[in-house]
């Protein structure tokens, strides 16, 4: 029983869970003002980790085939064949209806509706439409991870708002450039399993390129709460020199990189995030705000 239990959590991928959870926290703050009722703080952080972790679950029973090719993720149940796929896909789905009821009972029904929509973008969009047949494939699925902070804040005001969906984008055109350092890092295992991520479909370069695009997008819309009259200067400063440092971390990607540098801006970009909407969640509480 504890094995099993310890193969489920392995299929949640708890460290991505994390992430999506913080995300979704400071999504219900930054529309609060600092006070969350603890019905949805309780809804934000509990459902939002079962949904995460069930779209997790089905993805690893479906992708069971080209994980088992793949250095990195060969060991993870599916593949190892510690777990059926059929099991993780059921526990998969399991854990998501259990999060939308969850969600739906102690919020309202469209947060409910976008914690649903979430996990069928993740599974239907990109897991088994894109994932396989275009580099597009993080482009358009990661929206899935976006989902996460406009869930939080819906969750306070029962609908969805300018600031959620500002935050819905913020996280969308940060995916991109996130997971594209990644791929750098791991263009062999995507090839051999025949996954077109971007590094593994053209040059490292034009990788970096695209990388770059993105976080100086991502830099340009850190003015707009200010300019929109939704967000603090705080924001804006700090989100700009978060994308300047993101920027120098990945010049080195233009040209002959090594793994420490590839790293290096890899989990900057995870920093980047929790700290932007760290600033985002606590700013309107600030007395000059």
């Amino acid at each position: 029983m504890v094995t099993i239990a310890r193969q489920i959590v392995t299929l949640s991928k708890p460290r991505i869970v994390v992430l999506l959870v913080f995300t979704g926290v400071c999504g219900a703050y930054a529309v609060a003002g600092g006070a969350v009722s603890a019905a949805a703080l309780i809804a934000v952080i509990v459902a939002g980790s079962l949904s995460a972790a069930g779209a997790n679950a089905i993805n690893q029973g479906l992708d069971a085939d080209i994980d088992a090719i793949m250095t990195r993720t060969r060991q993870r149940p599916v593949p190892a064949q510690q777990l059926r796929p059929s099991l993780a896909v059921a526990t998969g789905v399991a854990f998501v209806i259990a999060a939308v009821a969850l969600m739906g009972a102690l919020t309202n029904a469209i947060a409910a509706l976008l914690m649903l929509a979430a996990a069928a973008v993740y599974v239907f969009v990109y897991t088994i439409l894109l994932k396989r047949r275009s580099w597009n494939n993080i482009v358009i699925g990661g929206a899935a991870g976006a989902f996460p902070p406009l869930i939080g804040a819906t969750a306070v005001t029962g609908s969805i708002d300018a600031m959620g969906l500002y935050m819905f984008a913020f996280v969308f055109f940060w995916t991109p450039p996130h997971f594209w350092t990644l791929s750098i890092l791991l263009r062999d295992d995507y090839a051999a399993a025949s996954v077109p991520m971007l590094a593994a479909v053209t040059s490292q370069r034009e990788t970096a390129m695209q990388i770059a695009l993105y976080v100086v997008l991502l830099l340009v819309m850190a003015w707009l709460p200010v300019v929109s009259g939704f967000g603090g200067v705080g924001f804006g400063v700090v989100a700009t020199l978060m994308s300047i440092e993101w920027l120098r971390r990945s010049k080195p990607l233009f040209g002959e990189t090594t793994r420490k540098q590839t790293l290096s801006a890899y989990k900057f970009s995870l920093l980047y995030l929790a700290i932007v909407f760290l600033v985002l969640a606590v700013e309107p509480a600030l007395p000059w705000a």
